[in-house]
């Protein structure tokens, strides 16, 4: 008798060891699975990681975390022409929307080579851009809403609420608006990319 008693003690001790060791595993899982999900890279630029780039001379309001290069800023930037009439209103949500090469979490909303943005931000832009021309016809004419023009120069476009989206946070803003000084001393252009932005306008 005390012998079967021994036998289900043990019994019952290595079935309560192997669930802790279950459940211990699996919360590590979870633990690795989110500190992952929290990691940030640029698969723009190959997927390598973000660092400091305290010489950015735009979109410097990601110096201390940035995935571009000035360098690279350089070369991609002074690619394509503005639309014909745009505001400087325009000209700095399009900056905005250019600098996500740089934005230390692209890996959000930059995959497969495509680029959400978010409707909201798609609203600000086409509103900003409503008076500038393209195709000789106004952007307010050309299209009927944001979302209609993000579509057309070839992004993907998500409600926040709803997916991972590029949208410029209000809080940088006005940080943005003053790094933007030296904006037209750089042939300001629009972006153009193998990649994505090469339709932007």
């Amino acid at each position: 008798m005390r012998t079967g008693l021994k036998q289900l003690s043990k019994m019952y001790l290595i079935l309560v060891l192997f669930l802790v060791t279950v459940l211990n595993n699996g919360d590590s899982a979870k633990s690795d699975s989110a500190f992952k999900s929290k990691e940030n890279y640029c698969p723009y630029f190959k997927n390598r990681a973000p660092k400091p780039q305290l010489d950015l001379k735009n979109c410097t309001w990601y110096k201390e975390k940035a995935c571009c290069l000035q360098s690279e800023i350089d070369l991609i930037f002074p690619l394509v022409l503005p639309p014909l009439g745009a505001s400087d209103k325009c000209l700095r949500y399009t900056n905005f929307l250019m600098c996500y090469v740089c934005a230390p979490d692209q890996n959000l909303f930059y995959k497969d080579e495509r680029l959400t943005v978010c409707e909201s931000f798609c609203d600000k832009w086409f509103a900003a851009c409503g008076t500038a021309k393209l195709k000789g016809m106004k952007v307010k004419d050309l299209f009927e809403s944001g979302k209609d023009f993000c579509l057309a120069r070839k992004f993907l476009v998500e409600s926040a609420s709803e997916a991972d989206c590029f949208n410029f946070e209000q809080k940088i803003l006005s940080s943005a608006i003053s790094s933007l000084v030296a904006f037209p001393s750089l042939g300001f252009s629009g972006i153009s990319t193998i990649l994505i932005l090469y339709a932007i306008f």
